[in-house]
């Protein structure tokens, strides 16, 4: 395969893949908007969904001390209402949590679990509310070998995470699971690229193989041996019913040659000679030219068509 067409379905698969809808999302627009659907176990809520760039479903597990936990809900920030971050690095959404402490003003532990997380993720809220500025609420991680990572804040009722700002034993804080957005497109797209270079050349490998194999095929092919005629006049039958083609132009006359009009022209040498070999001769002393099957042949062909010749002359 020649290196230019190499390339160019190198650069045709690049487009296909930024064209693609998750190509797109890595970029930044928001058509993978996270779903979550959340379920109860114990004490604990469950959120699954399937987060920015990704194709699987994850789950992420909320657990409180300090007081009662409620059901999380989804939150969708409009043009107007939305704080100053960058969505993109927020693969996972953004959650309103609601909670009851167990007297007013006090504090509660939230933490989010969930095997998606790592060693760089960060739970982030609002930390100035004129400025809709967002910042990190301050985790502590706890991130163990086999075990799903803990990233735990805590969030005193009344304080600046609260969204009320009161201590009026309510607490409800809107965070969301932040992960640097150049850290996972930039791993995105160097595993798709290097995953077209392996398909690539898995492919040209096989072709390569495969062209490897027909030319051993080929080359065990044998000819097929001449038939040789078994009586000297069935020279005449030979020659008929063989076609001498002529060779192209500037090539070698010998390869234009077929193995049975060689072997045909050989015989026939080989009778004439042997013929000639042996003068015969008249009670007149008078020498006889040498002739043979082949010879007469000849003869008795060149003079049919020199009377056609003759006789289409003389009807003009």
């Amino acid at each position: 395969m020649p290196f230019k067409q190499f390339f160019t379905g190198i650069l045709t698969m690049a487009l296909l893949v930024l064209v693609t809808t998750s190509g797109w999302a890595a970029f930044g627009e928001d058509i993978e908007r996270p779903k979550p659907t959340f379920v109860q176990e114990g004490v604990d809520w469950i959120a699954e969904l399937i987060p920015r760039g990704k194709s699987t479903r994850v789950q992420i597990r909320f657990h409180a001390k300090g007081g009662i936990l409620a059901e999380p809900v989804p939150k969708i920030f409009g043009e107007t209402d939305g704080p100053k971050i960058d969505v993109k690095n927020y693969r996972s959404g953004f959650f309103v949590v609601n909670m009851t402490p167990d007297q007013k003003g006090g504090e509660m532990a939230l933490s989010l679990s969930s095997s998606y997380f790592n060693s760089a993720t960060d739970i982030w809220g609002v930390t100035e509310r004129v400025s809709k500025t967002w910042g990190t609420t301050g985790v502590v991680a706890r991130i163990v070998k086999g075990e799903p990572a803990v990233l735990t804040f805590t969030v005193q009722d009344g304080s600046t995470l609260d969204e009320d700002g009161q201590a009026d034993g309510k607490i409800q804080v809107i965070i969301a699971p932040r992960d640097h957005f150049w850290g996972y497109a930039i791993g995105t797209l160097v595993i798709r690229f290097f995953g077209v270079f392996l398909v690539l050349g898995i492919l040209m490998i096989g072709m390569i193989l495969s062209g490897k194999v027909f030319q051993a095929l080929e080359k065990t092919k044998q000819p097929s041996a001449p038939v040789m005629p078994d009586e000297p006049g069935d020279l005449d039958q030979l020659a008929d019913s063989t076609e001498l083609e002529s060779p192209a132009p500037g090539s070698d006359p010998v390869q234009g040659v077929s193995p049975a009009m060689a072997a045909a022209i050989g015989l026939a040498l080989h009778l004439h000679w042997k013929t000639a070999a042996t003068p015969r001769t008249l009670p007149s002393a008078t020498p006889v030219p040498a002739t043979s099957n082949w010879s007469l042949s000849g003869r008795n062909r060149l003079m049919s068509d020199r009377m056609s010749a003759f006789d289409r002359v003389q009807k003009k």
